[in-house]
């Protein structure tokens, strides 16, 4: 009966096969607050988006804050809390209790926009997810074939140098460690080039490029070069991939919201 209820539903409530469900995934040093407070929220919002809410876990499971649950005629997205210092692969996983949540709550497919190194978490979750249907992977500014800070970061972790800023009170590097060698370069010894010699789900992909024309103060990518940030690099997603270059530094910045917007909207029309 609750399934012949649903399917009335949709008949007699027709926008709701059209409302669209995103999910923001963050980067290192970031958070979920970090799309709301650098206005890429807000832009959705101008957009006609709803804030679904942010969701964390706890020994509980997922919570999400407000309680309140998002309409489903409306098109919604949601923010995840991610352990930034962790590997990649338990990042993944992570993100793979977030987004089943979500589609249980919301019953169609989903598209993701990733932050930095969060293009490479939600990049393994693909790879690996058997369950939740996506439509599309927007990644700004990822590391996708690594970047050369990882390796002098992770590098700065065998040195006396780590052990002082430790003392000092700072062991996040250390605690990053495998993460660095993750995001290095990509080697054929590496995690990336098992991550991007792996099939990927037949979706679209848009990759937004810091594409370092000058090199001004808060417009250039001191991160990642942009031949990184360009999934058609992949090899597993040569030629795949659309691309949106800006001039704009390796932060988020509300461009990055009407962009995400635009890029999701379109895969409905």
């Amino acid at each position: 009966m609750k399934t012949i209820a649903f399917i009335l539903l949709l008949l007699f409530s027709p926008s709701l096969l059209f409302a669209k469900t995103l999910v923001l995934v963050h980067g290192y040093m970031e958070d979920g607050m970090s799309w709301r407070n650098k206005g890429v929220s807000t832009a959705l919002q101008q957009n006609n988006w709803v804030d679904g809410g942010a969701l964390t876990i706890n020994q509980y499971g997922v919570v999400k804050y407000p309680a309140t649950v998002a309409p489903l005629d409306r098109d919604v997205f949601y923010t995840v809390e991610l352990p930034w210092t962790k590997p990649i692969a338990e990042q993944g996983q992570i993100l793979s209790v977030y987004l089943n949540t979500i589609f249980i709550a919301r019953q169609q497919p989903l598209s993701i926009a990733a932050h930095s190194n969060g293009g490479v978490v939600a990049r393994y979750f693909l790879v690996t997810n058997t369950t939740v249907p996506i439509n599309a992977l927007i990644s700004i500014a990822s590391p996708h074939l690594g970047t050369s800070l990882a390796k002098y970061a992770h590098l700065f972790t065998k040195t006396p140098a780590d052990e002082m800023a430790k003392v000092a009170g700072n062991d996040v590097i250390k605690k990053s460690k495998q993460l660095f060698a993750e995001l290095k370069p990509e080697r054929p010894s590496g995690f990336l080039y098992w991550l991007n010699h792996q099939v990927h789900p037949n979706i679209s992909y848009l990759s937004i490029i810091r594409k370092n024309a000058k090199v001004v103060p808060g417009k250039y990518d001191y991160v990642v070069p942009p031949y990184s940030q360009n999934m058609n690099h992949v090899f597993a997603l040569k030629g795949r991939s659309a691309i949106f270059p800006t001039n704009k530094g390796h932060g988020l910045t509300a461009l990055d919201g009407w962009i995400i917007a635009n890029t999701v909207n379109s895969n409905y029309d």
